[in-house]
Order: C-alpha cells, then structure tokens, then sequence
C-alpha cells in the first residue's frame, strides 16, 4: 500500500515538474524576452546592462548556439560513430515528446490537429 502512495505521489510530482518546467519555457522566456527588449531601447540603462540585454536576445534568438547555425551540417547516418547515433536518437526522442505535449490541450486531453501543427 504504501508502494501506491509513493506511485501517486511520485506521477503528481512528476506532472507539476513538467507544468511549472513548461511554463518557465514558454511564459519565462516570453518575459526574458520582453526585459531584454525593454533595458536595449532604454536611453537611461548602463552600457553594460544593454550589453546583457543584447546577448540575451541573441541567445533567445539562437544566434550564439554554434549548434543551432550548424545544425543543417549533420554528418550523413553513415559517417557517425556509435555516440553520435545516441545523441541523434536522443534528440528526436526529446522532439517527440516535446510535441506530444504540445499535442495535450490544457486539461490534459488529446487535441485535435491542425493543418497549422
């Protein structure tokens, strides 16, 4: 019985995890985002606070992340080493269930699709 209790607590912990996690995803970077903005059109913010800003907005925008401007240069299947498959298989498993929760609508209910998902 009490391995039930530790199931249960171990799915809502689980769920409110990924909740607040998907939240400082969407509405966190939403607010970066807004902040950053904010302190570079700011004539009364420090050169440096805009310097932040500045890299901030980079880094929101994927401009600093080398793997993201080489993300279109992946070695073919055949070239990779035994690692390399592991971090590609990851990463879709990681896609994946990033829209299958995309996919839940707010009461957790499966949504339909769109001709826009």
């Amino acid at each position: 019985m009490n391995d039930t209790i530790d199931d249960e607590f171990d799915d809502e912990e689980d769920r409110r995890r990924a909740t607040v996690i998907r939240r400082a995803r969407v509405e966190g970077v939403e607010v970066a985002y807004e902040s950053a903005l904010a302190t570079c059109r700011d004539p009364l913010a420090s050169a440096q606070a805009k310097a932040s800003s500045q890299r901030t907005l980079l880094q929101i925008g994927g401009m600093l992340d080398r793997h993201d401007r080489n993300s279109d240069q992946q070695k073919p299947i055949h070239e990779m080493d035994g690692n390399e498959l592991n971090a590609m298989v990851a990463a879709a498993k990681r896609k994946r269930d990033r829209l299958a929760v995309a996919q839940r609508g707010q009461d957790g209910s499966q949504r339909k699709g769109s001709a826009f998902d």
